[in-house]
């Protein structure tokens, strides 16, 4: 009975393993979407895993080329807003915690998504990409961390938004 229970116990072990690394793969992606969120700790991965796009626990949205030079960052780590009620005296927190993708607005927010850390200058990257002449409707849809190493914000069917500008390094 004992060798039944422990072969048993092996086979379950096995198969909770197996699922554990199917789902790790799974939340590998390399891009967000309109309404998405990258947490504290979770990551993008370009498709060939060389970069890496972090939100990390201190703030920070961090590029990273193959596994640990960093390339790029929006530097707001240790970031604070910090809020006193004159009346109630009550003093209110924020530091950043997600990157978030909405309404064609690409930031770094407090939990609650009520205050901006960093945003990305679509308008000034696209008009200095377009030299101008940028595309009616253009408002980015989908980030995406590319093999080049290049983290993108495009507008579906209309091109990109705003870039890191990183390809290549």
């Amino acid at each position: 009975m004992k060798k039944t229970a422990k072969k048993t116990v092996f086979i379950l072990l096995a198969v909770f393993m197996l699922q554990l690394s199917v789902v790790s793969a799974a939340f590998a992606k390399n891009s967000l979407s309109i309404g998405e969120s990258l947490s504290q700790g979770q990551m993008l991965s370009s498709n060939n895993g060389r970069f890496n796009l972090v939100m990390q626990t201190d703030g920070n949205l961090v590029l990273y080329k193959d596994a640990g030079n960093p390339i790029w960052s929006t530097s707001t780590n240790g970031a604070a807003y910090v809020w006193r009620d004159p009346i109630t005296g009550y003093t209110t927190r924020r530091s950043p915690q997600l990157l978030t993708l909405s309404a064609g607005l690409l930031r770094v927010t407090d939990q609650f998504k009520d205050f901006t850390f960093w945003r990305a200058d679509t308008q000034g990257w696209s008009n200095a990409h377009y030299q101008g002449n940028v595309p009616a409707g253009l408002i980015g849809d989908s980030l995406v961390v590319q093999d080049d190493g290049n983290v993108v914000l495009y507008s579906s069917g209309k091109g990109p938004v705003w870039a890191s500008n990183t390809n290549g390094r």
